[in-house]
């Protein structure tokens, strides 16, 4: 008997096989056009970054944010964080010809408001992560919740001045509020930088240590 799941689940509306990093990639662009513009959006979005600049691609997945990065910037210090070891392969695999140096933390984030592993960071890039992160399906009130524990983890393993850059969709919460959520966790210099339909790109900053 095959292992193979039915071809049919590719054909149902909102459906697919988004666990399996390959099919992921080769259906990315087909299933959301709009996601491989928000990503070079982001980098855009980033002052330059020096060598050195220490960069952490939360929640990578198959690491298309970091490869996007390390193409404009070679020079950085990357760390992938994903809870699946799969994933990381592939991502590593993308880098490596950059950033062979590259660091690869498989663990399993919590809402614990604790720092993140291997920080701190002078970038945090969160691609299609965030509301991956919280749940789909997770009730308004308690989305919020979360999404402010996970900024206080990504602010509190950020460097003075450093910056988180988000790329997502709006659904689990709008942008919005995406952006007060921003401001409550202590970012500054909030803003929008670009939004299409339901996509946006959206980042703030840590204040400086020192006025």
């Amino acid at each position: 008997m095959s292992h193979l799941p039915s071809w049919r689940k590719n054909l149902q509306r909102h459906s697919g096989f988004w666990r399996d990093g390959y099919w992921y990639d080769l259906h990315l662009e087909r299933r959301m056009p709009l996601a491989m513009e928000m990503i070079d959006e982001m980098v855009l979005a980033l002052p330059p970054l020096r060598e050195g600049t220490r960069v952490c691609d939360l929640a990578c997945g198959t690491g298309n944010a970091a490869a996007a990065v390390v193409s404009a910037y070679p020079l950085v210090h990357l760390t992938l964080i994903d809870q699946d070891p799969e994933l990381l392969a592939i991502a590593y695999d993308k880098v490596a010809d950059y950033c062979p140096e590259a660091v690869t933390i498989q663990t399993l984030l919590s809402f614990d408001g604790e720092p993140l592993p291997g920080g701190p960071y002078d970038v945090v890039l969160a691609s299609l992560a965030l509301h991956a992160l919280v749940g789909h399906e997770t009730d308004p009130v308690e989305a919020e919740s979360r999404y402010e524990l996970l900024l206080q983890s990504i602010r509190d393993s950020l460097t003075p001045g450093g910056h988180l850059i988000i790329g997502d969709h709006v659904g689990v919460l709008p942008l919005y509020r995406h952006l007060k959520a921003l401001e409550r966790t202590g970012f500054v210099d909030v803003d929008c930088a670009w939004r299409v339909d339901d996509f946006f790109v959206i980042g703030g900053r840590v204040p400086d240590s020192t006025p």
